[in-house]
């Protein structure tokens, strides 16, 4: 079956539906199929296919290290954010 384990559709395609019918995919420009699996948890979506951990750098610059002080716990908040938001749309 075409595009079982997902891949991109990158011009005008055609592909069976059931009961005969025939669908179209790509027709306004290149399409991703994306194959959805269900989690331990019940909810339908993609599966990473990413294996490991993840590296993540985090640069900051300061004029002193007073100032950083200051400023960490809002930095570590915002660092906190952006990861999550991350983990949420892997």
């Amino acid at each position: 079956m075409p595009f079982a384990r997902g891949g991109v559709i990158a011009s005008p395609t055609t592909f069976p539906l059931a009961g005969g019918r025939t669908g179209l995919a790509g027709e306004a420009g290149p399409e991703a199929i994306l194959p959805l699996a269900r989690g331990s948890d019940g909810r339908l979506g993609v599966r990473s296919q990413a294996s490991g951990g993840m590296t993540i750098t985090f640069n900051v610059t300061t004029p002193d290290a007073q100032s950083f002080r200051q400023s960490e716990s809002q930095v570590a908040a915002m660092l906190n954010r952006a990861v999550s938001r991350g983990g949420r749309n892997l």
